[in-house]
């Protein structure tokens, strides 16, 4: 696991050393960590196979000069965008190895334009990141795309600019359909609300949580969570989701201790009311394993709304140690609970079988050729 804990002490030493808003730096950490998980092999957990065999199947479609709707069996619900990606990708490789790199070069391409677009305390809310959101753009890089591109629109939340918004939105449900749950936002008015009615939002979301609905919705949204295993991921995680029901407790614990110091902007009360949001959605989906997904384009808030509550004027002066420790907590906790799917850390620029501890590879692996010669597909 050393490999994964070095990303987190560079973070760290950034966090100790960088300035706030300087993006030459916030570039080179985020090339580093895109390039360390781009070139990782098969890390993750099965979702990279997935991914791999789409695409190499896409890829030979393409070279075999098939029909090119013969692809479109691929294709989840309206997720066409991710779809066009690959037939993208494939003019100039068929290496799947080369297409998980640029897609992650992609992911933190939009990861990166929201942060200099956004965010006021680049070091702060790297640590923040490594920590709610790091690990996820390893295995679920779809569903990353999509998150990536909900949170260029977020500008046009308190813009009020409705036709740019949901354009956006719209093109990140091509990616994943769980982006549109975020086209809600929208309708959210832009105000602070009374800690008292944030509280029966919260405790309505939890009410709920234990009634049919939440299975419903996952069902019928059928690939919402995953590659069209709505019903699985029904079924999967079923019980009391402790750790969803901290989270939710931290953010409101670290916004309600700084409430009044909160201001009125639109802007920074459009983030505050995007984290209250997805702590709506985790209490409301906190019976499923694959629950929390449906909350990843909101995590955009905590990015904002952590740093700036250890920032303003007059916060309480354990708000930011307080936000690293939770966050290195979180980084800690998915290392070791992932270990087997990530250790030993590997790229694909050596042959041999890929990271983990082979379970996946043996259940999984489509092509045994990629052991061999990683590039044996050019």
């Amino acid at each position: 696991m050393i490999p994964y804990l070095i990303v987190f002490v560079i973070a760290f030493i950034y966090f100790l050393t960088g300035r706030r808003k300087s993006n030459v730096p916030l570039l080179i950490f985020f090339l580093y960590v895109a390039l360390f998980v781009g070139l990782g092999d098969m890390i993750g957990g099965y979702d990279r196979y997935i991914y791999g065999e789409e695409f190499d199947t896409i890829a030979d479609a393409i070279r075999n000069q098939q029909a090119l709707s013969s692809t479109l069996m691929f294709v989840q619900g309206s997720e066409y965008g991710y779809w066009l990606w690959n037939l993208l990708i494939a003019q100039f490789t068929a290496n799947r190895y080369i297409f998980i790199l640029l897609t992650t070069l992609l992911i933190y391409t939009l990861f990166y334009r929201a942060f200099v677009k956004y965010l006021e305390d680049y070091p702060l809310t790297v640590i923040v990141f490594m920590g709610f959101v790091y690990y996820f753009s390893m295995t679920y890089l779809r569903q990353m795309i999509a998150v990536g591109i909900c949170w260029q629109a977020v500008q046009y939340l308190w813009k009020r600019k409705p036709l740019p918004f949901f354009i956006i939105i719209l093109i990140a449900t091509t990616f994943h359909s769980s982006a549109l749950l975020f086209a809600g936002m929208y309708f959210v008015p832009i105000r602070k609300y009374p800690k008292s009615l944030v509280l029966i939002a919260l405790a309505a979301a939890l009410l709920l949580s234990v009634t049919p609905l939440p299975n419903m919705l996952i069902s019928q949204g059928g690939d919402v969570t995953g590659k069209g295993e709505g019903h699985e991921y029904e079924n999967e995680g079923q019980g009391f989701r402790i750790d969803y029901v901290l989270e939710v407790l931290f953010f409101l614990f670290i916004y309600f201790s700084n409430y009044n110091r909160i201001d009125l902007s639109k802007r920074t009360l459009t983030f505050l009311n995007i984290n209250l949001v997805q702590c709506v959605v985790l209490l409301f989906f906190m019976r499923f394993g694959q629950g929390g997904r449906f909350a990843w384009p909101f995590a955009i808030g905590a990015l904002y709304m952590l740093p700036y509550c250890s920032n303003c004027r007059g916060a309480q002066t354990w708000t930011k140690p307080l936000t690293v420790i939770v966050s290195a907590l979180l980084f800690l906790r998915i290392s070791y609970a992932w270990e087997g799917l990530n250790a030993p850390y590997k790229t694909f620029l050596s042959n041999g079988e890929p990271a983990g501890d082979g379970l996946i590879y043996q259940k999984y692996e489509y092509d045994h050729n990629y052991t061999y010669d990683k590039f044996y597909r050019k």
